[in-house]
């Protein structure tokens, strides 16, 4: 089986998982971004395993405690973003990465400035912006997907057009230092298919009972997530390429592992979540 066979199938089963979690309720899209976070933290632990200068037990207490912290950030986010609790709840978000700190006190590594960068840039680099849909989906008092629906839609279109555009037609390399596959050809046909994408998401969601919004809005959405996912996905072959590492893993056939097929979102999200409160949409 061909790699774009496995990745297009792959990619099936993906996007059919997370429409239906993101569209069903509130519930199944808590439970969907608590997996998704998850295993992306795991992920990025074993990539930086190797860079910790710890014991094995230390290591496996890291990733524990990293997973455990990402989901006290995800469900503080969550809870003030649906009205639980109050806005002031979200300064606890910043507790987390500093504890690391206080951990690495007691670690006795030789280098814990080094093992607190790595521990709490998963934080800052995965939880913190994944968390940061909550406040796409819920607005107004109750819970609503469209923003959050279409950008997955505007992030999947710009994936898989430059991806497309870029095989068959790529010559002219993006940023050959980081990532030598990508290609401005590549860029600019998912950049403009992403932007056609806006006007579909424009038709469908108001004929699946979302509320409309001025089209400005999606092409606004959509240039924000094809520049900024492009940036997220140059920032991870960024990380790899440092590490020395292919994929984040190998998890999804075709497309390598989790964070591989989440990095773009890691900027587009909080860059849309800035644009629709900016304009109180």
């Amino acid at each position: 089986m061909s790699n774009l066979t496995q990745r297009l199938i792959t990619g099936i089963f993906f996007v059919a998982f997370i429409i239906g979690a993101v569209v069903w309720n509130e519930y199944s899209y808590m439970v969907l971004f608590t997996l998704i976070i998850v295993l992306c933290i795991w992920e990025y632990q074993k990539l930086i395993d190797s860079r910790l200068n710890s014991s094995d037990n230390w290591k496996k207490a890291y990733r524990i405690l990293n997973v455990v912290f990402s989901l006290f950030i995800f469900g503080d986010i969550f809870l003030v973003s649906s009205g639980w609790v109050p806005m002031v709840y979200m300064s606890l978000v910043a507790a987390f990465p500093l504890a690391w700190f206080v951990i690495e006190m007691y670690s006795k590594a030789p280098t814990p400035f080094t093992n607190t960068c790595y521990n709490a840039m998963g934080l800052f680099y995965l939880a913190v912006p994944l968390s940061s849909a909550s406040f796409l989906v819920f607005r107004g008092g109750g819970y609503e997907y469209k923003y959050l629906l279409a950008i997955l839609f505007f992030a999947w279109a710009n994936d898989s057009w430059a991806y497309l555009i870029g095989k068959y037609f790529g010559k002219t390399k993006l940023f050959e230092r980081i990532s030598p596959k990508k290609t401005w050809e590549g860029f600019a046909g998912g950049f403009v298919f992403t932007i056609l994408f806006a006007f579909l998401v424009d038709w469908l969601m108001p004929a699946i009972g979302q509320k409309d919004v001025n089209i400005i809005h999606y092409v606004a959405m959509a240039v924000i997530t094809s520049v900024l996912s492009t940036y997220g996905d140059l920032a991870e072959s960024m990380i790899k390429r440092n590490l020395e590492i292919k994929d984040s893993g190998s998890a999804l056939p075709g497309h390598g592992g989790f964070l591989d097929r989440f990095d773009g979102l890691l900027f587009a999200l909080p860059a849309n979540t800035l644009y629709i409160t900016i304009f109180h949409l």
